[in-house]
């Protein structure tokens, strides 16, 4: 039962970790939005990520991304701060 509760544990972190993989790094010419969007995607990754699959940026529009981190803010535990940090994150595409 423990190797079973092994693999699958070592099948989800492999999943999240292989999503994040794709997932674009931000660059940006000025140091202070360089750091907010990677700390926009280092949230995304840790915050979202946990409960689900990762969608990558430009699978919505900023509409949408917008709705969907108002939905899920509550249940994922996210600060207005963090929800701001991860929106310029997704939209910055």
């Amino acid at each position: 039962m423990k190797i079973f509760n092994c693999i699958i544990i070592l099948i989800i972190c492999s999943i999240i970790f292989s999503c994040a993989a794709q997932l674009y790094i931000p660059s940006s010419s000025d140091p202070k939005t360089q750091q907010e969007l990677s700390d926009g995607r280092k949230l995304y990754v840790n915050k979202c990520g946990n409960c689900h699959n990762l969608h990558l940026p430009k699978e919505y529009n900023a509409v949408e991304w917008r709705t969907h981190l108002d939905a899920m803010k509550i249940k994922a535990k996210i600060t207005e701060p963090e929800k701001e940090l991860i929106y310029k994150y997704l939209i910055s595409h």
